[in-house]
């Protein structure tokens, strides 16, 4: 298991506080000295803390005037609670969670998408056959599933990928790049263009059999290039000894 960062703990700290109603919304946060002094951490790490729990929307900074807590509203309801369960889900658990949420979305999205949104998710894949970096193919990646989910026109499903999305944007990078990088890019962008292709023609199991096929094939990248990483630290290990 990994060893939890200083600025996690922040994170965690508040977050549980909040949920229990220790904190209170609209309540002043204890400033960044008093929350190092009782988590034994710097300044720099409350602050980090502070910085993740202001991005989903929990605490509000303000200027020269503290940190307070924020108001659950139904848009941002999810967001707010959510990351207590997902911050820390390792890669292949997150992945395993999309292949079901991407199948229904991708299913709801066949049905119920627009000829504006179909240019929209074209449009995308045209932009994934000119990338060269993994950056640029991440955002891309995450804008393509994202639409889907957006026009799967459930809102609580699509609350949910953003969260998704942004757990692996923030905590997993390393371990989406781990798998793309094993990857070819015109590989990858044939992928996305057959889930695209059913979806425009409107065949939802079709959609449903790409979107599965193209997140198990990651699940599978993913677990044979950990594995040899794992196979690969123990050796070195073993040698030092």
């Amino acid at each position: 298991m990994n060893k939890k960062s200083k600025s996690q703990k922040v994170y965690d700290y508040i977050e549980e506080l909040v949920i229990s109603g220790e904190f209170k919304a609209g309540e002043r946060l204890p400033s960044e000295a008093r929350l190092g002094d009782i988590l034994n951490v710097s300044r720099v790490s409350v602050r980090a803390g502070i910085e993740k729990l202001s991005a989903i929307g929990l605490v509000t900074k303000k200027k020269g005037g503290g940190t307070y807590v924020n108001k659950p509203k139904s848009e941002n309801y999810l967001s707010v609670f959510t990351p207590t369960l997902l911050h820390n889900t390792d890669y292949l658990e997150m992945m395993e969670i999309r292949r079901a949420l991407d199948s229904l979305s991708v299913q709801l999205c066949a049905k119920n998408i627009t000829n504006a949104g179909m240019r929209k998710l074209g449009s995308i894949i045209e932009e994934m056959e000119t990338v060269h970096n993994e950056f640029d193919f991440f955002e891309l990646d995450k804008k393509f599933h994202l639409l889907i989910s957006k026009y799967s026109k459930n809102r609580f499903l699509h609350n949910i990928h953003l969260i998704i999305w942004d757990v692996l944007q923030k905590t997993l990078r390393s371990n989406y790049n781990l798998v793309t990088q094993q990857e070819r890019t015109n590989d990858r962008v044939e992928e996305h263009r057959n889930i695209y292709d059913a979806i425009i023609n409107q065949d939802e199991d079709l959609a449903r059999i790409y979107t599965v096929r193209h997140l198990e094939r990651i699940i599978d990248t993913f677990e044979c290039e950990y594995n040899e990483a794992y196979h690969q630290a123990v050796q070195e290990e073993k040698k030092k000894q």
